[in-house]
């Protein structure tokens, strides 16, 4: 009864994902066909197409780690929570991870943010931070913690599968 409750939570969370890529893909699309056709290539400075690589680059990584989420859900569904598929997802969402947090950083330097830096403020609008790429270093070494974690215990299983 409870491995169908597993199942259905992970077909609602596929669809769901599901959903997210496709919004994340046709949102990225929309986004390079707006940024190209509204400027002539001939024109633009070399600030410009840096920053547009940069929010590609960070852009089509966040797509990659939701399609990459995906495909951890379809193993377990399909071969069961211990494989090193999932091992091998979880490296490629923290890599991906780590890929945004530099973008984060280049887009901060290379544009002069760090003029303008606070840390945090409080205002009338809400709570302020300019420390974004922290949340994805740390999604990102989080995410590597668990994998090397997650590759243990597989090889634990493994090793128990053949000794019985």
């Amino acid at each position: 009864m409870k491995e169908n409750n597993y199942n259905s939570m992970s077909r609602f969370l596929i669809i769901v994902l599901n959903v997210l890529i496709v919004f994340g893909v046709v949102a990225f699309v929309s986004l390079v066909m707006s940024t190209l056709a509204t400027t002539d290539i001939s024109e633009t400075n070399g600030k410009y197409l840096v920053n547009c690589i940069l929010l590609f680059t960070g852009t089509s990584s966040l797509v990659f780690i939701l399609y990459s989420l995906r495909k951890i859900l379809k193993s377990v569904i399909n071969e069961g929570p211990f494989n090193m598929g999932i091992v091998k997802c979880l490296k490629n969402i923290a890599t991906s991870s780590f890929i945004i947090t530099i973008c984060y950083l280049v887009n901060f330097f290379y544009n002069n943010q760090f003029k303008n830096f606070s840390l945090i403020s409080i205002d009338s609008k809400g709570i302020h931070t300019d420390t974004e790429f922290l949340i994805f270093f740390f999604a990102g070494c989080f995410v590597l913690i668990l994998a090397q974690i997650y590759k243990q215990a597989v090889e634990v299983k493994e090793e128990n599968d053949f000794t019985v």
